[in-house]
C-alpha cells in the first residue's frame, strides 16, 4: 500500500504516517474521496511533509492506482494526534463548476466530450449511444449535470441505464453492465455481517404524460402494483425526438426496495455501479446484486469495506429544456 503526496515541487510517500484511510463512493454522488488520518506531532522531529488544502493524493493499495484526486479540507481534533483529510477525485471539478450551452442534434457523448474539454478534464471513455439529441439547452448548470442531463435523454430513449467515473485519472461513462469478476462475497469466506430493509420508497407505479402545452396526452401503469400497493405516480413531460410511452415506461419502479448493508474483508473491486454475486445462508441472499455504494478502510493492518446493495440499478436522471419549451415560458 502506497499514499503520496504531491506538492508543486515534489511527491512524498506519507504512507507510515497515516493511521487510517477510507477509500468510499456512492451511485448519488459522483465524486469518490479518499479520508486519511495523518499524524501530528508538532513536539517531535519527525520532519514530516506539511499536508495543505490544494495539494494532490495518490493511493495505491495493491499494484494500481485507485485514485488520484486534490484536497479539499482538513479537520485536527486536538493539538497533538492526528489530522484528517479529506481528498475529491475530478468529478469534483465537474460538480462545482457551472455552464452555459444550446446543444442541438448532438448525441450525449460528443456532449460530454466538449464539457469535459471546457473543464480541461481528461476523457478515458464515453458509452456511444448513437443517438442524437435534437434540443438541449442548459442555462447556469453545474458541468455534471449537463452531461448526465445528457445520457438521461439517450436513457429515455434506449432504456440503459449510464453511470459516470473517474477511472485511472480520466473522466468516463459507462452502461450499468459490469459485475465484479471471479468474485464471490460468501458467508462461509469473507461476510462478516449483513442486514435487510425492505422499503416503497421511491416506489412508481402509474406515470401520466403531458405535452409541451400542459394537457395529458397519455398514461403507463402497471395495475398488479397499484391494486397491491396503491397508487405511486410520477408525471412525464413529452421531449423532442423521445417516444413518450418507452420513457414513461422507463420511469416505472413497480417493486418494494430492498436495501442490503453489508460487511466483509475487503476487495478494491468491489464500486458502487458495479454488481457483484453474494451467496449467505442466513438470510438467503444468492445472486447478483447492484452496489449503490461503497466504502474501503485500512486501519491497524485490516482491510474491510461496507457495501450497501439493492437487486436492481438506479441510474440518477437530471433534467433539462429544450428550445421550445424556454419559448413556451416567455409566451
Amino acid at each position: 500500500m502506497k499514499l503520496m503526496l504531491i506538492k508543486e515541487s515534489a511527491s512524498y510517500d506519507i504512507t507510515n504516517a497515516v493511521t487510517r484511510i477510507e477509500w468510499s463512493g456512492s451511485a448519488y454522488a459522483a465524486a469518490r474521496q479518499l479520508s486519511f488520518d495523518y499524524i501530528n506531532a508538532p513536539f517531535d522531529n519527525f520532519k514530516l511533509p506539511q499536508v495543505s488544502t490544494g495539494d494532490f493524493i495518490s493511493f495505491t493499495p495493491d499494484k494500481e492506482e485507485v485514485f488520484y484526486g486534490q484536497i479539499f479540507g482538513s479537520e485536527r481534533s486536538s493539538a497533538i494526534g492526528t489530522i484528517s483529510y479529506t481528498a475529491y477525485d475530478c468529478m469534483k471539478n465537474l460538480l462545482e463548476s457551472t455552464g452555459q450551452y444550446n446543444f442541438k442534434n448532438l448525441p450525449a457523448e460528443t456532449i460530454a466530450q466538449m464539457v469535459c474539454a471546457d473543464a480541461q478534464i481528461p476523457v478515458r471513455w464515453l458509452y456511444p449511444t448513437g443517438i442524437n439529441i435534437a434540443s438541449m439547452l442548459c442555462d447556469d448548470m453545474s458541468l455534471y449535470d449537463i452531461i448526465m442531463a445528457a445520457y438521461t435523454k439517450a436513457h429515455l430513449i434506449d432504456g440503459k441505464k449510464y453511470f459516470p467515473m473517474v477511472y485511472k485519472r480520466g473522466f468516463a461513462v459507462y452502461s450499468m453492465e459490469w459485475s465484479v469478476a471471479g468474485f464471490v462475497l460468501s458467508d462461509n469466506v469473507n461476510l462478516t455481517e449483513t442486514s435487510i430493509v425492505e422499503t416503497l420508497d421511491s416506489i412508481v407505479n402509474k406515470v401520466k404524460i403531458y405535452g409541451q402545452d400542459g394537457q395529458q396526452t397519455g398514461e403507463v401503469e402497471n395495475p398488479v402494483s397499484t391494486s397491491k400497493y396503491g397508487i405511486y405516480q410520477a408525471i412525464y413531460k413529452v421531449e423532442e425526438g423521445v417516444d413518450p410511452n418507452q420513457a414513461a415506461n422507463n420511469m416505472l419502479s413497480t417493486m418494494p426496495k430492498q436495501e442490503i448493508k453489508i460487511s466483509a474483508l475487503g476487495d478494491i473491486n468491489c464500486l458502487s455501479c458495479y454488481f457483484v454475486t453474494v451467496s449467505d445462508a442466513a438470510t438467503g441472499l444468492a445472486g447478483k446484486y447492484w452496489i449503490s455504494s461503497d466504502s474501503h478502510v485500512w486501519e491497524n493492518g485490516a482491510y474491510t469495506m461496507d457495501l450497501d446493495l439493492k437487486f436492481d440499478a438506479i441510474m440518477e436522471t437530471v433534467e433539462s429544456s429544450t428550445e421550445t419549451e424556454e419559448e413556451g415560458k416567455k409566451s
